[in-house]
């Protein structure tokens, strides 16, 4: 098995071309020494025309002798013969320079000769003469590179995989480089955010904040209570809805006390008076009703409401709830006030929008971290079956198993 590393592959393997294939790839040299020779006495006969062209033309033919001149002499200096090393696509691109000279040749010609071609009527032949040569030694070396230097060819062109072997190198050493940087960024900002909730942990310990929680929990254990005793909703809003219709007909009915109510009735409970008097007459009203069965309620659900109503009036506990819901509204106002004036408050809002940034950051560049991942185990992988495939076509023209060792600069 042959070892060799990348960087060092191209180098070797057209050691091997020219070894192996050494006959055919030095054929060429030949027809390229001739078609030197040829295009150096093309120049030379160009340098015969303007000698003669001074002797013989006038001024305004001179001039065009002049431009058809330098016009060949510029794509003959143009064109690149190989001289050390040699393969398909230098020879091609010179066979097609070739073309290109007779395709200027024959324009300028055809737009330039009939002003002074009967005075260099000998130099025309000599650049025709030259010409033929040059055309048959082209058709020679283009005849021998179709027919006789395919397989050389076909192996010259293996070497066209190999910068798609460097990218993905270079691929896969730019994404492991972002992904480092990825790493060591998702470490700092979870870093951070380990911080950050402890320190809102360690906050949220002060006192303060426990007894406005604590506060906050009864409120809402009260308000619960307060919700369970009111809970004839139902047959509030049978009783608004047929109030609106106006098929049932209630004095002194305050239907805009009756909307608020069913929208926020802890609300509307607290800004009344202690003894209640809005609610009372709204629930003697509708007991009223449900008594005289005007809303066409269930029996059960009318038999509860009733049963609701006259609890609170028994028991007195609606007036006592809502005077501790109001207590305890004070309280938790005086304890904010308490945060607020210690800055508390302000520091635990700047702590919880840095913690909701720093989320934000952490799930950007987590997303940024698994996308480059991606991006680099595709690469990897491509690498892997580019290579391997790169390595059997080689080995079926060296005849010899090859491995290409791929080293990363990370």
């Amino acid at each position: 098995m042959i070892e060799k590393d990348l960087d060092e592959f191209e180098v070797f393997y057209k050691e091997q071309l020219n070894s192996q294939f050494s006959k055919i790839k030095k054929f060429p040299n030949k027809f390229l020494q001739d078609i030197r020779e040829n295009l150096i006495q093309i120049k030379v006969c160009l340098d015969h025309f303007i000698e003669t062209g001074k002797e013989k033309i006038d001024q305004k033919a001179q001039k065009s002798l002049n431009f058809f001149s330098g016009r060949i002499r510029k794509e003959i200096d143009e064109i690149q013969i190989p001289e050390e090393e040699i393969n398909y696509d230098n020879i091609s691109d010179l066979l097609n320079s070739i073309k290109k000279l007779f395709t200027s040749i024959n324009e300028i010609a055809r737009k330039s000769f009939p002003k002074f071609h009967k005075e260099v009527q000998s130099e025309i032949k000599e650049l025709e003469y030259l010409t033929r040569k040059l055309g048959k030694k082209q058709a020679q070396l283009n005849e021998f590179m179709r027919k006789k230097y395919t397989t050389v060819r076909d192996a010259e062109y293996l070497l066209k995989k190999l910068p798609k072997l460097f990218t993905l190198k270079e691929n896969i050493e730019h994404a492991k480089v972002d992904l480092e940087e990825f790493e060591n960024e998702l470490d700092e900002r979870k870093t951070k955010q380990e911080e950050l909730n402890s320190e809102l942990i360690n906050l949220e310990q002060n006192e303060l904040f426990k007894d406005l929680e604590a506060e906050k929990e009864k409120l809402f254990q009260l308000q619960m209570s307060i919700n369970d005793e009111i809970g004839f909703k139902k047959a509030l809003k049978k009783f608004k809805f047929e109030l609106e219709k106006e098929t049932i007909h209630v004095l002194n009915i305050d239907m805009n006390y009756l909307r608020d109510f069913l929208k926020n009735p802890i609300k509307m409970l607290s800004n009344e008076r202690k003894d209640l008097p809005k609610i009372t007459s709204l629930m003697v009203q509708l007991r009223h009703v449900l008594e005289e069965n005007k809303l066409n309620l269930k029996s059960e659900t009318k038999q509860k409401t009733i049963e609701q109503i006259n609890a609170i009036f028994d028991e007195k506990l609606l007036q006592t709830n809502i005077e501790n819901y109001l207590q305890l509204k004070g309280v938790i106002k005086g304890i904010e006030k308490k945060i607020e004036e210690e800055g508390l408050a302000q520091k635990l809002d700047d702590l919880k929008n840095q913690i909701s940034s720093n989320t934000i950051k952490l799930e950007h560049i987590d997303a940024d971290y698994n996308r480059k991942n991606k991006d680099y185990t595709r690469y990897l992988s491509t690498l892997k079956s580019e290579r391997e495939e790169f390595q059997k076509l080689i080995e079926e023209i060296l005849k010899e198993e090859i491995k290409i060792n791929i080293t990363f600069t990370l």
